[in-house]
């Protein structure tokens, strides 16, 4: 389910500070809209299995599972954007020219 963000700036191109942030506001309305399909999706599985005829415990067991599914899928959005972001900032291009190392900072 991996998707390529679609950047207004190709990658080879030199991103200045004012695109960076424009490519950030692009980058955090895709996490935005993926976290909200994510917790949808999973929304309507924990409504299906409330209406089953499962035990209580099978159902909180699932439940409890769901939950983790969700939680990790969520982070792992927000995870993937921190990623580009960082591979994308100008600032942490310039300081690690020499290096493929990233900053460990937030963006």
């Amino acid at each position: 389910m991996k998707k390529n963000l679609s950047l207004s700036t190709s990658i080879n191109q030199v991103i200045t500070e004012d695109n960076y942030q424009e490519i950030l506001l692009e980058i955090i309305h895709d996490v935005i809209s993926k976290r909200k399909l994510i917790h949808s999706r999973y929304d309507v599985l924990i409504k299906q299995l409330w209406e089953s005829s499962k035990s209580i415990t099978i159902k909180t067991n699932l439940g409890k599972y769901l939950l983790t599914r969700l939680l990790r899928e969520s982070d792992r959005a927000f995870a993937e954007a921190q990623s580009l972001a960082k591979q994308l900032c100008p600032n942490c291009k310039k300081d690690f020219s020499n290096y493929d190392n990233y900053s460990e900072k937030l963006h």
